[in-house]
């Protein structure tokens, strides 16, 4: 999923979890008519500086936006095998450094 698609998502999602209307955000971050409507729409992106904006109304923190898990419309697209497997990568790596460690300290 594109970075873009995760954004709109993650907007859309959080706006109506605070329960606005996408006319009521627009105004709140003093942007003109329909400009959130547009940015859902994925036909304008806002600056850093509106997605702070955004944020501060919403009362989240700007990494929201971006992450992938961070709605049900991304959950759904989430590879729950491709983060198993991710998971255990990780575990086996961090398992064989420690391995490795004790048997040095052994050895030694």
């Amino acid at each position: 999923m594109q970075l873009k698609e995760i954004f709109i998502n993650n907007l859309r999602f959080y706006r109506k979890q605070k329960g606005m209307t996408q006319n009521e955000l627009t105004l709140a971050i003093d942007k003109s008519y329909n400009y959130i409507n547009s940015v859902e729409q994925g036909k304008m992106l806002p600056s850093f500086d509106v997605i702070e904006h955004i944020c501060d109304v919403l009362k989240i923190k700007p990494a929201q936006l971006f992450d992938e898990n961070g709605s049900p419309q991304n959950i759904k697209k989430f590879s729950k095998e491709d983060y198993i497997n991710g998971v255990s990568e990780k575990l086996a790596e961090k398992l064989k450094i420690l391995i490795t460690d004790e048997i040095r300290k052994t050895v030694e």
